[in-house]
């Protein structure tokens, strides 16, 4: 008897079994097994669809080698960022970007015609929140180390250095506050009217909470006189 669903079990059957909880495994330790199984399975990939198959799966290595499958399959025999981006209905980095720097400037405008394409083109609005808390999180992070930023963005790709030029852009109490009606937003897409409307009223609610007196400028933000 094996399952990972416990609570199924009646008490006088769980209390004589043994009961393993495992932790969640990091997304950089997903990706790592992932590359070394499809290279031993000789399947073509790139490291972006890697990427994403690790978010996707929530720390489940089973649920990446299911999805690896699935994604396998639907890009007939190889895995590419773009068809994996297709098949798990998975938010472009750039939307998220646009959508975060947009926030930084205040443009309720731009945020609503991005939350609108997002739709256009069938992408989950929970990735899409998802994917921004993942920014805001890194964002915090290089506005906690301070010049030390500098240095891990450039060994990165451009979306890191991208991501540090928000976080130059947007106050740390923002980037926090975002963060927290990101998270809280995910968790009630499913009382909103339909989930886009959860999308956009989520990205609304941060200009509505926007902390005045503060414009973005390089390397940070300052109080507006």
């Amino acid at each position: 008897l094996a399952t990972t669903d416990p609570q199924k079990i009646p008490v006088t059957v769980l209390s004589r079994c043994l009961q393993f909880n495992l932790r969640h495994m990091a997304p950089e330790t997903v990706q790592a097994h992932l590359h070394t199984v499809l290279t031993q399975e000789g399947v073509a990939f790139d490291a972006g669809a890697l990427k994403l198959l690790a978010q996707g799966a929530h720390g489940s290595m089973r649920d990446a080698l299911s999805l690896s499958d699935q994604a396998i399959a639907f890009g007939a025999g190889s895995l590419s960022a773009a068809g994996v981006r297709d098949m798990l209905g998975a938010v472009d980095s750039s939307f998220v970007l646009d959508a975060i720097g947009a926030l930084a400037q205040g443009d309720g405008q731009r945020v609503v015609a991005i939350a609108d394409s997002l739709r256009a083109q069938g992408v989950s609005a929970a990735f899409a929140l998802e994917d921004m808390a993942r920014v805001l999180q890194k964002m915090a992070v290089y506005q906690a180390i301070g010049q030390a930023a500098g240095a891990d963005a450039a060994n990165g790709d451009a979306q890191e250095q991208a991501i540090l030029q928000l976080a130059r852009a947007m106050p740390a109490d923002e980037t926090q506050l975002l963060y927290s009606m990101v998270i809280h937003g995910r968790a009630e897409l499913g009382l909103a009217p339909d989930e886009y409307a959860g999308l956009v009223m989520t990205l609304l609610r941060l200009l509505a909470f926007k902390p005045p007196g503060f414009v973005p400028v390089q390397g940070g933000a300052v109080p507006a006189t």
